[in-house]
């Protein structure tokens, strides 16, 4: 495949991770125990995302150094976001 649709898929994953992120703030700001579910969610994120990963570099074949850096792009923005977020509403 080529590198555009690499970018396309890695970037796709990232904002599958950061939407992921967003629906565990949310389900743990329901809740009485804050702490141990959002830690809880971002194992399970790291899990998942580590599984797709690997699942997509083995079935398709992506151009590896432009599916990862899209990836890891998307997904370091969305952690960003995500803290900043979190850090301006518990103030």
């Amino acid at each position: 495949m080529n590198s555009e649709w690499s970018i396309g898929v890695g970037m796709l994953l990232g904002f599958c991770y950061t939407g992921a992120s967003v629906i565990v703030v949310r389900i743990a700001q329901n809740t009485p125990k804050f702490i141990p579910v959002v830690l809880g969610g971002m194992v399970l994120r790291m899990f998942a995302a580590l599984a797709s990963l690997i699942l997509i570099i083995q079935l398709f074949p992506v151009v590896l150094p432009a599916f990862t850096a899209a990836f890891l792009l998307v997904a370091l923005v969305g952690i960003f976001i995500e803290i900043t977020w979190l850090a301006r509403q518990k103030t």
